[in-house]
């Protein structure tokens, strides 16, 4: 035993395919001698009946502590899905799901940006990381991603297995799979058009599988009413009001920050999205205030919370760690 536990403290050193081989090892090994200790070191629980997370320990397709990836499959593509386990990696451990921004150009790879960010506020509060990846090839405009792929231009409706809210979904199901996790849930982050996407998911599915949402920044709304058309209402894209009552019962949090307050950025501006504010700090308060309206002539609960971050701009960066102790509440 003593002998195995040494090799495990040395494990990590080695390349991922070794570390996988010596992981399949040892599980064999414990399963039949009882060595939960090992399994417990080693970050896993295997508390759990036989299944898929056996499986793919013995096939080496578990994911690595650390950084890893995985991908996912849809309809519009592959998604690559980068993933961060923390050190202290448990089945209990919190899922975090980061949706990047919207500025996603040849040779920017926006994902890593936030992946950057994200990895040690993970480590921190022992959450197990997601970051899947909207690329422009695939994703090309705010029809595609920010909107959620949800309607065509002409607001044709777009079936739900080929909406981008299914990555989401996939990707936490695979997840718990290579992992082990016992989580049934998972929190869900979004910055600038990632914030769109989280603020769109949560009216569009009534906050499906969610333990906590927080949209950072979005640049304009989805109003949860019919005075405009959709994107940015619900006129020509109607969401049942049953629907709706489960999206403001769901534990959201609008995150602002205090100096997102330009006028002359990329924001959008027309007629549509300046009825909500001049910059994202005020359409911010005017979309809370009026989705809080909307749920009491609903006669639904309403569980979202507004916080602002001090001297924080239109930066993922600024928001993160505000968002982390949200998310580790």
């Amino acid at each position: 035993m003593k002998k195995n536990i040494r090799k495990y403290l040395h494990i990590m050193t080695t390349p991922r395919k070794e570390r996988q081989l010596f992981m399949s090892k040892a599980l064999k090994t414990a399963s039949m001698i009882g060595m939960l200790s090992l399994a417990g070191m080693a970050g896993i629980m295997i508390s759990q009946p036989a299944g898929a997370f056996e499986r793919y320990q013995e096939q080496g397709d578990a994911l690595s502590m650390g950084v890893d990836e995985f991908t996912v499959h849809v309809p519009r593509g592959e998604i690559i899905v980068n993933s961060y386990m923390p050190s202290g990696f448990t089945a209990s451990s919190p899922v975090w799901v980061v949706i990047h921004g919207a500025r996603r150009g040849v040779g920017r790879h926006i994902g890593f940006d936030y992946f950057s960010v994200w990895k040690p506020l993970a480590e921190k509060y022992n959450a197990l990381l997601l970051l899947p990846e909207f690329t422009a090839d695939k994703w090309p405009t705010s029809w595609q991603f920010q909107t959620g792929n949800v309607r065509t231009p002409k607001l044709h409706a777009i079936a739900p297995r080929n909406q981008g809210f299914a990555v989401v979904r996939k990707a936490f199901a695979k997840a718990v799979r290579l992992t082990g996790s016992q989580q049934r849930k998972f929190s869900l982050y979004g910055h600038g058009g990632g914030g769109q996407w989280v603020q769109r998911y949560m009216l569009h599915t009534g906050g499906h599988m969610i333990d906590r949402a927080i949209a950072a920044n979005p640049g304009w709304y989805m109003l949860p009413d019919y005075q405009f058309t959709f994107p940015y209402g619900l006129r020509g894209n109607p969401i049942a009001k049953s629907t709706l009552r489960r999206a403001f019962a769901a534990d959201m949090v609008l995150l602002l920050g205090q100096a997102d307050v330009s006028h002359g950025d990329p924001m959008r501006k027309n007629a549509s999205t300046n009825a909500q504010g001049r910059n994202r700090f005020e359409r911010g308060h005017f979309y809370f205030d009026r989705s809080r309206r909307v749920a009491g002539r609903l006669g639904g609960r309403f569980n979202w919370h507004l916080h602002e971050v001090p001297g924080a701009g239109h930066e993922n960066r600024e928001m993160a760690g505000a968002a982390a102790m949200l998310l580790a509440r």
